[in-house]
């Protein structure tokens, strides 16, 4: 079968389309215990590199003002950004489940803490 053929066989078939996906940039450890994390909107669902970038920045002003630049799990300081889409489309959609997880991680972090000490 040539080329041609295949293009026939998929003449009048719609083209794939861009859609938008929200996506999760995390700063994780080897052991992938997430540091910090954000979640955007991409237009088209693709990873937009600009946003690891923010996300490291916005972690290295955080340590600046005092948080630890490590894991504070493992103690691992290979922190490394890792980013993937969620199956959502829109922030919108995806609010209530990331609000919920923050919670989840604020309450996780506070007995974390408190059991240290």
């Amino acid at each position: 079968m040539s080329q041609t053929d295949d293009a026939e066989d998929y003449a009048g078939l719609p083209e794939a389309t861009a859609r938008p996906k929200v996506r999760i940039v995390q700063l994780l450890c080897p052991k992938r215990h997430c540091i910090v994390a954000t979640a955007y909107e991409s237009p088209d669902g693709e990873m937009l590199p600009e946003m690891t970038v923010r996300l490291r920045e916005g972690f290295e002003e955080m340590v600046q003002k005092g948080a630890n630049p490590w894991c504070g799990i493992c103690q691992s300081r290979d922190l490394r950004p890792e980013d993937q889409p969620t199956v959502f489309a829109t922030m919108v959609e995806a609010w209530p489940f990331l609000a919920e997880n923050a919670r989840l991680q604020a309450e996780a972090a506070k007995f974390f803490k408190a059991s240290k000490g």
